[in-house]
């Protein structure tokens, strides 16, 4: 036995220092996808005898993995489970976007005394608060309204200035929200910042735990019991009293929504074959703009933040009966050896949709085994090699684009263009077209030069929007360029995970992404204090997005295309996508040779 444990041990040492030999001499050898998990290497120097070989054909059934043989690449079982998994993107979308407007921040004064309620709001902040709205001035009961209408530019230097303990609110735009009701104003008003930075480490713990949890138990099982959880928690918000309540509630409810997503993303890939795992996986996203148009016209109905988040966590609840209708992914049954669940699925879909059940089923899921649970290489072997420098540049490029995408998204409020609802609209429905042109890019082009111009062209908006703020000041034109700007970003937000998927060898491959989402990560926990940076500059959180925009775009250029065409013709690593595990909130999918072959 202790033999046997060395020579497995040796073998797994091998393996690794091989694997670093092919990092330091990326031209001498080919990956070439494997049924295991890991990849294998062969040399590129071929001999004479094997280069006068004429190139094998492969079979289409040989191409085609055993749950696409059965149900079909896509047909009217995967549209209506697509379809409904889409679905969940809803509830999940509701709750990051939600601070937008119960978070929104308002004009605000000191509040008025009893006696001066009457007062008109200006008059009453010119004569109670002349340095700011945390102050005000100490006020003889004897003074009435119609004194100090009478005589506005009274003042009486022996009347003491103390600091204000309660406010009032502007609620024309948005009603009660959380900061009105918590006062998060003046030495208080970080708090506003830091419940947003417990959600979105939130989000990026369930980018990691979603996943793991999401390959151990299943993709059903997390996703219903995650969506369970998040309704539990809408309701939970809507009865805390205090603001550490209030956060805690936030921090679980970003683990729980980057989960549902992460798990019905995955089952929608998994259910699907050939080039609609992409399409499939890239219409998953179509829900994110339609659910920030809903958030934006149901504020205008329902004002009051705990009205809001009640309205808006009814559908996520309504989504639970779908626990009777949506299967277990086919392919992770076969993974982990349940072949009689997954040949029960198999046969429900090809009846739906019209094929006819093959007579040696039972065989062919008889051939497919277990996958392999070898050791994970270690994570110093993404900055080995060639590896080194595509790290390096994807870290800068994915905080870069976090910081692009939801430094716009987030933080629309404070752009002051008017009426926030319509700004609201305008920018989300922009990203629907975004969306949709990044499916043939995926297809058809590149994705070094695509994402480098859309990028550029985000940064070039960016500083255009401050620009004409500055010196022409008329709203609409200022729209047009962060509608632009919101456009490109939307687009690199769909194309930069596949880019960084292929970047690396399949069986280092969920590191090097789950190494980019870190990156992401540290962009989510700044954007809440962007524009924090207005206290140097009005213009800095701008000029800091086109800047990190611009570099990131820049940075790509440093790294190899990968486009599709290419990866097929030089046959260096003929693989699928699939999900990626360490995704933030918005979702990522990998590609991967182990889909059930």
């Amino acid at each position: 036995m202790k033999d046997v444990n060395m020579k497995s041990k040796n073998n797994e040492m091998d393996q690794q220092a091989e694997l670093e030999e092919l990092l330091q001499k990326p031209n001498n050898v080919q990956l070439l996808p494997d049924r295991r998990k890991h990849a294998t290497i062969i040399p590129s120097q071929t001999s004479s005898r094997e280069k006068s070989r004429p190139p094998q054909t492969v079979s289409e059934d040989e191409q085609t993995d055993v749950v696409s043989s059965v149900i079909g690449h896509y047909g009217r079982w995967q549209l209506l489970i697509t379809f409904l998994l889409a679905l969940f993107s809803f509830p999940c979308t509701f709750h990051i976007y939600l601070p937008t407007f119960t978070a929104k921040t308002t004009q605000f004064w000191c509040r008025r005394p009893e006696n001066l309620s009457d007062l008109p709001v200006d008059i009453w902040i010119k004569y109670s608060q002349p340095k700011d709205a945390c102050s005000v001035r100490v006020i003889s009961p004897n003074i009435t309204s119609a004194y100090i209408l009478s005589n506005p530019n009274y003042t009486n230097p022996s009347e003491e200035i103390i600091k204000c303990d309660a406010w009032e609110f502007n609620r024309s735009e948005v009603g009660d929200t959380i900061i009105s009701e918590w006062n998060l104003v003046c030495d208080r008003a970080y708090l506003t910042s830091l419940a947003e930075v417990f959600f979105l480490v939130g989000v990026g713990i369930g980018g990691v735990v979603g996943g793991w949890i999401s390959d151990r138990f299943g993709r059903k099982r997390i996703l219903m019991g995650m969506a369970v959880t998040q309704s539990v928690l809408a309701i939970l918000a809507l009865l805390v009293r205090s603001f550490v309540q209030y956060i805690i509630v936030r921090l679980v409810m970003g683990l729980v929504s980057v989960s549902v997503v992460y798990a019905a993303f995955v089952l929608s890939v998994e259910i699907v074959g050939g080039k609609w795992v992409t399409i499939a996986g890239v219409c998953n996203f179509f829900p994110l703009p339609l659910a920030y148009i809903i958030v934006s016209l149901v504020s205008l109905v329902l004002p009051n933040w705990r009205d809001l988040t009640l309205s808006l966590s009814i559908p996520g609840c309504a989504l639970l009966v779908l626990w009777f209708i949506l299967p277990e992914s086919p392919r992770w049954l076969l993974s982990m050896g349940r072949t009689q669940e997954a040949k029960a699925i198999l046969i429900k879909a090809a009846k739906f949709n019209k094929l006819e059940i093959p007579a040696d089923l039972d065989k062919m899921l008889m051939v497919h085994k277990p996958e392999m649970q070898d050791q994970e290489p270690s994570v110093l072997l993404l900055f080995k090699g060639y590896l080194r420098k595509r790290t390096v540049c994807l870290f800068v490029a994915w905080f870069a684009m976090t910081i692009a995408y939801y430094g716009l998204l987030l933080n629309i409020g404070n752009f002051n263009l008017g009426n926030l609802h319509v700004t609201s609209i305008i920018l989300a429905v922009v990203e629907i077209p975004a969306i949709a042109m990044s499916i043939p890019i995926l297809l058809k082009a590149g994705r070094r030069i695509p994402i480098f111009i859309s990028m550029v062209v985000c940064g070039l908006a960016c500083v255009a929007s401050e620009l004409f703020s500055t010196f022409i000041k008329t709203e609409w034109v200022v729209i047009v360029c962060l509608t632009i700007g919101k456009f490109a970003i939307g687009s690199t937000n769909m194309m930069l995970p596949i880019f960084t998927a292929e970047l690396y060898p399949t069986m280092i491959r969920n590191l090097g992404v789950g190494a980019s989402q870190i990156a992401a990560g540290l962009a989510l926990i700044g954007i809440p204090y962007l524009w924090k940076l207005t206290v140097l500059n009005d213009h800095l959180p701008m000029v800091t997005i086109a800047a990190l925009s611009v570099v990131g775009g820049a940075i790509v250029l440093a790294l190899p295309d990968t486009s599709r065409s290419k990866v097929s013709e030089s046959h260096t690593d003929n693989v699928t996508p699939t999900f990626d595990s360490s995704s933030p909130c918005n979702g990522t999918f990998t590609i991967s040779d182990d889909r059930g072959r």
